[in-house]
Order: structure tokens, then C-alpha cells, then sequence
């Protein structure tokens, strides 16, 4: 997951929790694109939104 933010150049890193955003946070302008590629991914791999 943090790998394919970091391809749109959204810092995230990923952790035990989940994914990890860079000091600055998510910008207002990335929300969008996060929550696409978060659905996206979990379609995909068949895991729960929640647990992402």
C-alpha cells in the first residue's frame, strides 16, 4: 500500500497498524486518491477495509 502512495508521491511507510503518512499528513488534495487505492487494494486482496 505505501509503496503505491509513494508512486503518486504521497510519503507513507508501512508499519504493524497499517499505513504511516509522512509529517505533513495527507493533504486535502490526496484524500481523494487515497481511499481510491485503499478500496482498491482491498478489493483486490480481499481484505477488509477496516483492518487497512
Amino acid at each position: 500500500m505505501s509503496e503505491i502512495l509513494r508512486l503518486f508521491d504521497i510519503e507513507a511507510v508501512g508499519s504493524e497498524t497499517g499505513v504511516v503518512y509522512g509529517d505533513k499528513g495527507v493533504e486535502l488534495e490526496d484524500q481523494p486518491l487515497v481511499w481510491a487505492v485503499h478500496a482498491l487494494v482491498a478489493r483486490r486482496f480481499g481484505i477488509p477495509e477496516s483492518q487497512m
